[in-house]
C-alpha cells in the first residue's frame, strides 16, 4: 500500500468545496436564556465557536488504538489550539473521508500530511485575519494556545475574535507547515480522549447503543464449518420471557458465503429476538438445535497439520533471488529445522455487536467495525439499498486486531431489523465470538541454512504450507499472496534466498490477525537465527548484527526497503538496555528478535525463568523502537505493552483447534490470556527521529513469540519449534 496520500483526497479533507470558511449560526431558543455560540465551519474536520472552543473531527474509527486522540493531536499543533479548549467528535462514515479504516497500522501514516495540511490552512486564515485586524504583518504572526501572536509586539487576539473576519478569507490550496521543532502538543504524553469516560464506566460502546423501540437479540451459529441452518425447537426458546421471535438465517438466501472479496457474509444460524439481550441469550440456550452439516468436511487439526506437513513437498516457488542450487554446492553446512504455528483467535472484549435502525428506505447503523466501507457495500448487496440510504455512525470499539474488518455479524443485525421493522441492537455471546471467528491461518515452516565454514549464512530456504487466507476469503489471485510475506525479513539480507508456499484447501474461516503474514513467519524466521547462532557458538544478538552488515539501504521488494541503519540501532540499544551481556541466575535465561514492519523497526529482549518442573515466568521484556516521530508518547507506549502481550499471550497459550469441522475453544477458560499476576516488567525507549511517523499497533507482536522461545532455550537448552508452548 503507498505510504502517500493522493491530491484529491488532501484537498477534499483540509478545504470545503469552494475552498472558503463556512460560517453555522446557532440561535437562541425561544424560552430565552443566554444566547449559544456561533460556530464557524473551517472544513470537514474543525470548526471554531465564539467562545473559544475548536472542535476536531476524528475521522478514523476508534478500535483501542488511540487514534481518536492522535489525529486530532496533529490538528491542533499545525492550528495552534490551545489543547485544554479542544473537543474532539468521532465522525460518521462518509466517503468523503476516503480511507476511512483502521487495519495495517496504516492510520497515522496516511493521515500525517493530511492532518498538517488541514491545520496549516486554517492557521493561514486565522493569520490572514488578524493581519488585516491589526495591520500586523503576517510574517511576524505564529498561532500558540488558541490565539494568533504578533511576535515584535507580544500583543495576540484569540481564535473567537478573528472568526468574522477570517470567514471572508479563502483557504489556501496549501500552507506552510510548523518547524517540527516547534512542536508542543506532539510529542507530549497526551491522555486518551475518553479517558475518563472509560474509567468512569460512561464510556458508550458500540454494545451499549440504546434507541426508542429497540429490542435485543443474539445468534446461535452451526458450530460446523460450513454447514448450513437444521431444524430447532421455536416454542422452547419462547417460553423465555421476553422472547419475542426466532428466525433461521441461511445466508444462501442473501448472497452465498461472500459479501466481496475480503468481506465474508454471515454464517448459518438461528436468531433469537427479544426484550433484553439477557431473555435472548436465554432463549438461544433452550433451541436445541438438528444442525444439516451433510456437506461440511468436519475437519479435524491433527488432520490439517498432517496435510501441511506433505505440502512442504508439494510447493511452488514464490521468490527467487540468486542462485541457491549453487549455494548449497559451496555450503559448508547446510542445517534445517521446522516449525509450527496454529489457528489464533482475535478474542477482543467486546464481543461482535452491531445496532440498526431499518425503517423505510433507511438503513442507519451503530457498529463497532474497522472497516464501515465493507459494511456499507455488504447492506448495498444484501439488499439493494443506495449508499444515501445507509448512515453508519463508528461508535468505539471495545477492541479488534482485525476481526472488526469483517462485518459478518453487522449483516446478522440489519436482517432482523428489516424483518421485524424495528431497532435491533445484536450481541453475540462470547462462545459465539471465538467459535465463529476468522482466525490467523495454522501453518507448517521448513526452513534451510546453507553455511559457510565461519557459520555465516550463505543461502536460505524458507518452504510454507497451510490453508490460505486469500482463498478463504475469495480473494482472486494467487494464495501465497498473502502468507509469505515477500517484504519480511530476511528477504534482501541474504544474497541467495527462496520462499516457496503449498496450499492446502480447508472450511476453516481464516483471515486478517494482528501483524497478519509476520505474526507467524517471524516466528520462524527469528527463532531459525538463534539456532543458527547457537551453532555456531556465536551470541545471537552479534550473529544477527552480522547478517545485517553495515548500514545502507537494503532494498527488499519493489518500493520497499530497510534501513540497515535503524535496525542496527535498535538492536544495538536494546542490547544495552536489557542488560544483555550481563549474566542471569541458573534458570534464567535472555532471548531476542527484530522485527520491521508498517515502516517501524524494533528490537525485544524477553527474560525468562524457568524453575525445576518446567514452569515459564515472563520476568521482564525490554523493547527499542524507531517509529519516525511519536506524536503521542503515551498512547505509543500503551500500543508497544498491546502488542508485545498479546505476542507473548499467544505464545505461551494461544490455540484454535479443530475437531469434527467445530473449534473447539470458546471462552477465556479454554482460550487463555495472561493473567495481570503474570504480565512482565516492561521496558520501553523510543529512539528519537524528526522523521515522519510510521505505524505502530502491529510491529511490536510478531518478534515477542521468537524472543521468548529462545529465551526458553538460553534458561533450559530447549528448542521452541512448536506453539504455543503451554497447552490449556
Amino acid at each position: 500500500m503507498n505510504d502517500h496520500i493522493n491530491r484529491r483526497t488532501f484537498l477534499k479533507l483540509s478545504g470545503t468545496a469552494g475552498g472558503a470558511m463556512v460560517l453555522g449560526v446557532a440561535f437562541a431558543s425561544c424560552s430565552g436564556g443566554d444566547t449559544p455560540p456561533a460556530t464557524h465551519e473551517f472544513s470537514p474536520l474543525i470548526r471554531i465557536d465564539t467562545d473559544g472552543w475548536v472542535t476536531l473531527i476524528a475521522k478514523n474509527p476508534e478500535i483501542g488504538q488511540g487514534i481518536k486522540t492522535t489525529l486530532p493531536m496533529i490538528l491542533a499543533e499545525e492550528l495552534g489550539a490551545d489543547w485544554e479548549k479542544v473537543r474532539v467528535e468521532q465522525a460518521d462514515f462518509n466517503e468523503m473521508y476516503e480511507e476511512q479504516w483502521a487495519g495495517g497500522s496504516y492510520a497515522v501514516i496516511l493521515n500525517w500530511e493530511l492532518m498538517r495540511n488541514a491545520g496549516a490552512r486554517v492557521r493561514h486564515v486565522l493569520m490572514e485575519a488578524a493581519a488585516a485586524k491589526r495591520a500586523w504583518p503576517v510574517e511576524e504572526l505564529i498561532a500558540r494556545n488558541g490565539r494568533i501572536r504578533h511576535e515584535p509586539s507580544g500583543d495576540s487576539l484569540p481564535f473567537e475574535a478573528l472568526l468574522e473576519e477570517a470567514a471572508k478569507i479563502p483557504l489556501p490550496e496549501a500552507a506552510e507547515w510548523k518547524p517540527l521543532d516547534s512542536f508542543e502538543r506532539v510529542g507530549r504524553p497526551t491522555p486518551q480522549v475518553d479517558a475518563r469516560p472509560i474509567v468512569d464506566g460512561s464510556a458508550r460502546f458500540g454494545m451499549d447503543t440504546r434507541l426508542p423501540g429497540m429490542c435485543y437479540a443474539t445468534v446461535l451459529k452451526n458450530p460446523v464449518h460450513e454447514g448450513g441452518p437444521g431444524r430447532f425447537n421455536e416454542a422452547a426458546a419462547k417460553e423465555v420471557p421476553g422472547v419475542l421471535h426466532v428466525f433461521a438465517l441461511n445466508n444462501a438466501d442473501y448472497g452465498g458465503r461472500l459479501l466481496g472479496p475480503n468481506s465474508p457474509n454471515f454464517v448459518n444460524g438461528v436468531a433469537v429476538v427479544a426484550e433484553s439481550t439477557w431473555a435472548a441469550f436465554q432463549g438461544a440456550r433452550r433451541l436445541q438445535v438438528d444442525w444439516d452439516n451433510s456437506a461440511a468436511r468436519k475437519e479435524q487439526s491433527e488432520d490439517l497439520f498432517s496435510l501441511f506437513h506433505k505440502q512442504l513437498g508439494k510447493t511452488t516457488v514464490e521468490r527467487a533471488d540468486g542462485d541457491l542450487v549453487a549455494a548449497r554446492r559451496r555450503a559448508a553446512e547446510r542445517y534445517e529445522a521446522t516449525y509450527e504455528v496454529p489457528f489464533l483467535a482475535h478474542a477482543p472484549m467486546e464481543p461482535m455487536n452491531c445496532t440498526i435502525d431499518f425503517s423505510g428506505d433507511l438503513c442507519e447503523v451503530w457498529a463497532p467495525t474497522q472497516n464501515p466501507k465493507a459494511l456499507e457495500e455488504g447492506l448495498v448487496k444484501l439488499f439493494g439499498l443506495s449508499p444515501e440510504q445507509i448512515i453508519i455512525h463508528l461508535p468505539r470499539s471495545g477492541g479488534a486486531f482485525g476481526r472488526r474488518y469483517y462485518v459478518d455479524y453487522a449483516m446478522d443485525a440489519a436482517i432482523l431489523s428489516r424483518h421485524i421493522g424495528r431497532p435491533v441492537n445484536l450481541t453475540w455471546s462470547r462462545e459465539e465470538d471465538i467459535r465463529h471467528d476468522w482466525y490467523r491461518p495454522a501453518s507448517v515452516h521448513r526452513l534451510e541454512a546453507c553455511l559457510d565454514v565461519s557459520g555465516r549464512i550463505t543461502g536460505w530456504r524458507h518452504v510454507l504450507a497451510n490453508a490460505s487466507r486469500k482463498t478463504s476469503l475469495g480473494r482472486e489471485g494467487n494464495p501465497a499472496g498473502t502468507e509469505i510475506d515477500a517484504y519480511d525479513f530476511p528477504g534482501g539480507f541474504i544474497p541467495n534466498l527462496r520462499f516457496e508456499y503449498g496450499h492446502v484447501l480447508s472450511d476453516v474461516p481464516l483471515g486478517q490477525w494482528r501483524a497478519v503474514g509476520p505474526s507467524a513467519t517471524a516466528f520462524a524466521a527469528h527463532s531459525f537465527i538463534s539456532e543458527l547462532a547457537s551453532r555456531n557458538g556465536s551470541d545471537p544478538i552479534d550473529y544477527f548484527l552480522d547478517l545485517i552488515g553495515p548500514p545502507r539501504m537494503v532494498p527488499v521488494v519493489g518500493e520497499f526497503e530497510y534501513d540497515a541503519a535503524r535496525l542496527r540501532a535498535v538492536v544495538e540499544r536494546v542490547r544495552e538496555t536489557s542488560g544483555w551481556d550481563t549474566p542471569l541466575p541458573e534458570g534464567q535465561g535472555r532471548g531476542f528478535a527484530a522485527h520491521r514492519q508498517a515502516g517501524t523497526y524494533i528490537a525485544e529482549v524477553v527474560t525468562v525463568a524457568v524453575d525445576a518442573n518446567g514452569a515459564i515466568r515472563i520476568i521482564r521484556v525490554d523493547a527499542v523502537v524507531d517509529c519516525g516521530m511519536v506524536v503521542n508518547p503515551s498512547g505509543a507506549h500503551a500500543q508497544v505493552e498491546g502488542g508485545i502481550l498479546e505476542g507473548l499471550c499467544a505464545a505461551m497459550y494461544g490455540e484454535i483447534t479443530i475437531r469434527d469441522g467445530e473449534t473447539q475453544q470458546s471462552n477465556f477458560h479454554d482460550y487463555r490470556w495472561m493473567r495481570i499476576g503474570e504480565v512482565p516488567e516492561m521496558h520501553i525507549e523510543f529512539l528519537p527521529s524528526q522523521s515522519a511517523p510510521r505505524g505502530l499497533g502491529e510491529p511490536p507482536l510478531p518478534p515477542a513469540a521468537p524472543a521468548l522461545a529462545n529465551a526458553i532455550f538460553a534458561a533450559t537448552g530447549r528448542r521452541i519449534r512448536k506453539l504455543p508452548i503451554v497447552s490449556t
